[in-house]
Order: C-alpha cells, then sequence, then structure tokens
C-alpha cells in the first residue's frame, strides 16, 4: 500500500483511501503491550478513522509478531480492578466507527490475540501460534476473554484454548472450524486488504452504521464478562503460586 504515512516509535499509519494501514510496529519491545503501545494504538485507530475518505482500517502488526501481550510489569503492578490496565487496547478495533480487519500474519498471544478477535474481521496465518494462555500463568483470564474466544472461534474451541493455555497453529483453528479467515503465511496481509477492499465499495455512512448496530450488542456482553472476570482475576493473580509462575515462567523483554 502507498499514500500519505503517519509514523510514531510503534505505531505506523499508512493512507490509501478508502482503505488505512495501522501497523503496530514496537520491534524493540517485541510487539509487547507497553505502556505507550497501549495509549498509541487505539490513538492511531481513531486518527486513521478520522480521515473522510477512509472506510475500512487494516490493523496488522511484525510478520513474525502480531502482539505478544503484556508485559512482565503489567502482571506485578497493582492494578485498578475498576479499570483493568489492557481494555481499551483490545478493544480498541471493536471500538473504532470504522470497520477493521485485522491481519494477524505473526504470532498473537493472551491480550494480542484478544486484540485479534475483537475486530470485525479477523485474519490468521496457518503457521503462526494463537494462545490464551493465561492458565499457564495462574491466573484466570481477563478482558472479556471468556465472552470473546467461544463468540469467535466457537464455543468449544473457545474454551478449550481457555482451559488447556497451549498455542495453536493458524491450520489447527481452520481445521476446527475457527470463525476467522486462516491463509498462508505471505498471503495473511493481501488477503486482509482484499476484505476491506470488498467491505470499503459500501459508502463510509452506511458502514459507520452497521459497525454501530453490530458493535453495541456485543461490547454489553464483552463488558459483562469483563465485570464476572475481574474478581477472581485479581484473586488469582495474586496468588502466591501466580507470582511464583509469573517470575520463572514469564518472557522478559
Amino acid at each position: 500500500m502507498t499514500g500519505t504515512v503517519s509514523e510514531s516509535p510503534t505505531v505506523t499509519i499508512r493512507s490509501e483511501p478508502p482503505l488505512a494501514q495501522v501497523t503496530l510496529a514496537d520491534s524493540s519491545h517485541g510487539n509487547r503491550i507497553t505502556p505507550e503501545v497501549r495509549t498509541a494504538l487505539p490513538a492511531a485507530l481513531r486518527e486513521a478513522a478520522a480521515n473522510p475518505s477512509t472506510h475500512v482500517i487494516v490493523l496488522a502488526g511484525l510478520p513474525g509478531v502480531f502482539c505478544a501481550g503484556g508485559t512482565l510489569e503489567d502482571l506485578t503492578a497493582n492494578e485498578d480492578v475498576r479499570t483493568p490496565q489492557g481494555w481499551d487496547f483490545v478493544r480498541a478495533a471493536a471500538d473504532c466507527p470504522l470497520p477493521v480487519v485485522v491481519a494477524a500474519q505473526g504470532h498473537a498471544i493472551g491480550g494480542g490475540l484478544l486484540l485479534a478477535l475483537y475486530a470485525d474481521v479477523t485474519v490468521l496465518s496457518e503457521t503462526s501460534s494463537y494462545a490464551a494462555n493465561f492458565l499457564t500463568y495462574g491466573f484466570t483470564p481477563c478482558l472479556g476473554a471468556t465472552h470473546v474466544l467461544p463468540a469467535v472461534l466457537g464455543q468449544a474451541l473457545g474454551t478449550e484454548m481457555l482451559y488447556t493455555a497451549r498455542p495453536y497453529r493458524g491450520r489447527e483453528l481452520a481445521a476446527r472450524g475457527a470463525g476467522v479467515t486462516v491463509a498462508p503465511h505471505d498471503e495473511v496481509l493481501p488477503r486482509a486488504h482484499a476484505l476491506a477492499r470488498r467491505i470499503a465499495q459500501a459508502p463510509r455512512r452506511t458502514l459507520e452504521l452497521l459497525k454501530q448496530e453490530m458493535a453495541a450488542p456485543a461490547r454489553q456482553l464483552a463488558q459483562a464478562a469483563l465485570e464476572r472476570e475481574l474478581v477472581h482475576h485479581t484473586t488469582t493473580l495474586t496468588a502466591p503460586e501466580t507470582q511464583r509462575r509469573i517470575a520463572e515462567l514469564y518472557p522478559r523483554t
């Protein structure tokens, strides 16, 4: 895609109407959800959507890592349970006023997987790994994970992913009937752009109105899941066994 470019150290915006591409490209932190990224990505989506010539936004990451989830600092912070860190980030595509097509070519882990699944349309790679690995570290999921994984991927598969916490290759998700598009690795971004161009044939205002209609009930379900999750998440996150697992197993960046 060619056209105008807006860049920050972590996120770029490339506009070629009627599409815009927002790319999470924080290679220095492995595309983890740092405080800067947590602010910059939702802001970039708002900026892209504010261009009146944009109809659809493609959200991409690095070829090897779409988004690797939260940082160790997030997990060890004293978080205000009323406003969980990462909620606005993982919901950024869903809260965007225009349709967002995610091209998750690289791995998507934890909150990074939620970011991909909250989009309007999601394209995964056959060979990349996708994991809801919260239980690996001993804490229950949060940020609406217990709603969005079963809702998007299917009840049985989404539930299994949450319980096993293991990584699934895109080709396995496709074979299991996941409700997303799965493409060969090098075709993820072109496939996402093709879908976005098809959607962008509709008038912008029509797309805005359809997004409002579809996003409102989905947000209510996600919000309700978040409220159910918070108490258990906070309790398990601060448990000694969880803290030991995080200290021993959680990746450093």
